[in-house]
This record gives structure tokens, C-alpha cells and sequence, in this order.
């Protein structure tokens, strides 16, 4: 069982990224968003496939795309009809930080939370929970199956009070394949604070436990993250850890235009 979670459309999506997940691992151009299908490089992906894409899901990702690509390839998308959601790149090598990492975990958890255990299937009671707190936190969750993915593919962290409830969690991945230049960067994100823990620096903490993750764990050399233009918490709580914005990159996703955002 996949361990499918949200509202029908998003689990349908969801549904696609476990059908066709072969075809997204061994497809030039194509990468695994974790919530839908998406490029990472038009110019090697056959437009057909994206066109395919579009008429069967009604949404496209656009990860790692450079600037030059973007100003060819989404005027089309536009054209057709569709809105260009965009969020800012965050990257770094990990070596670059792995001292400010280092410094940030130095101190530990705060008195009274505690890491999760890892989760205990696709479909698990405390799966189910985190995707709620995920939904919750305005998050499109992700499938049951992409969250208990194990190093070196994937790690999921989960901190909880001492009543046992959750207080932040975070997820990294490698959504790249094998033709892709960005095929050993691992993407940082699924980041959420409960409410009564913001200020805290636990964000920053569960942040920083995931850079660690994916470097010593998945053994990614590089580690990137996507942020909101007007996400000033985010941005900093990701500035912090020593990742600095990539200018040169664009990240989007295409949605009909009459819909809502996918995802904050």
C-alpha cells in the first residue's frame, strides 16, 4: 500500500508519482516532485511526455530549470493556459556547510523533545499523523511511501513534546535521476513548526538535522531548499544554515490558472 493522503485530487497525484515512479527514475529531463511529476530539463525531456503530462494531471513541475529555459519554455506554458507558481532555490554544497550544520545541532534538543522513531510504514498510525500535521501546517502532504523512504534514498524527522505530540518535521530526498546534473543534490523541505513552537528555533533545528541527514546518510554532495518570495522566516531560517540563493535557477509549478496554489 502507497499510504495515499489529502484531498481526491491530491491523492490522485500522488497515486501518479508511485504508478509511474520507474518510468520518472530511468526518464531524461524528468524528476520526481514527490507530490506530482515534473522537468528538470526541458531541453532534454521530450516535449511530448510534458504535454502528456499536463493533459492527464493538470500540473507540471519546474525544478533546476535555468533562466534560459524559463524564458523559452514558460511563455508556451502561459500560452496555454496555465499559471507559473514560482519559489526561490536555495543550494549549497554540503562540505561548504557542514561547520555552521555542526554548530547549529551542537546544542541538542530543547528539554522536553524528543526525535520520533522512524515511521513504521507507508500506511502506519504515525504516518497518517504526520501527513495531518503536514496538512495542517497548509502543506500538500506526501505519500505514504515517499515519506518512510530509508537512507541512503530518503529520511523523514519527527520531534514531539513530552505528551506526545507533534512539534516539527522535515523530509529530504533525492527527487533527480541519473541524467540529471543536480542527480546527487538532495532536496531539504516538508519544514513544519507547530504553532505554539515558532519563534523557537526549532524550525531551524529540524532544518539542520536534515542537512546533516543528507549528507552523512544519503551521501548527497550538495543540498537545496525552495522558499516563497514573502517567506521571510523561511528564508532566513534557511540562510542560517549556511544556504544562499541561486540566482541562475528557477523553480515553478503549472497549474491551470483558475486554481489555487498547490502548495504554500
Amino acid at each position: 500500500m502507497a499510504g495515499y493522503f489529502g484531498t481526491q485530487r491530491q491523492q490522485l497525484l500522488q497515486e501518479r508519482t508511485h504508478t509511474f515512479r520507474d518510468w520518472m527514475a530511468e526518464t531524461p529531463g524528468i524528476y520526481n516532485a514527490g507530490r506530482f511529476i515534473g522537468t528538470d530539463d526541458p531541453d532534454m525531456a521530450v516535449w511530448s511526455d510534458l504535454e502528456m503530462i499536463l493533459d492527464r494531471d493538470g500540473i507540471l513541475g519546474l525544478r533546476m530549470v535555468t533562466r534560459d529555459q524559463a524564458s523559452r519554455f514558460l511563455p508556451g506554458l502561459e500560452a496555454r493556459g496555465y499559471r507559473i507558481d514560482t519559489w526561490d532555490i536555495f543550494t549549497a554544497a554540503v562540505a561548504d556547510i557542514a561547520d555552521r550544520v555542526a554548530g547549529i545541532l551542537s546544542s541538542g534538543l530543547p528539554a522536553g523533545i524528543r526525535a520520533c522513531p522512524p515511521l513504521s510504514g507507508p500506511e502506519g498510525d504515525d504516518t497518517r499523523r504526520l501527513q495531518q500535521f503536514l496538512a495542517d501546517n497548509g502543506m500538500a502532504p506526501f505519500s505514504g511511501t515517499m515519506l518512510t523512504g530509508t537512507p541512503p534514498v530518503a529520511r523523514t524527522i519527527t520531534l514531539e513534546n513530552a505528551d506526545g505530540a507533534i512539534v516539527a518535521c522535515g523530509h529530504a530526498y533525492f527527487p533527480h535521476n541519473r541524467h540529471s546534473r543536480f542527480s546527487r543534490y538532495a532536496w531539504v523541505g516538508l519544514i513544519a513548526v507547530a504553532a505554539s513552537q515558532r519563534g523557537s528555533g526549532l524550525g531551524r533545528l529540524v532544518n539542520a538535522m536534515l542537512l546533516d541527514a543528507a549528507a552523512r546518510e544519503l551521501g548527497a554532495d550538495h543540498v537545496y531548499e525552495l522558499v516563497g518570495a514573502t517567506n521571510l522566516v523561511s528564508r532566513r531560517m534557511v540562510e542560517s544554515c549556511g544556504l544562499r540563493i541561486a540566482g541562475d535557477l528557477v523553480c515553478g509549478v503549472a497549474t491551470p490558472a483558475q486554481e489555487d496554489r498547490f502548495t504554500r
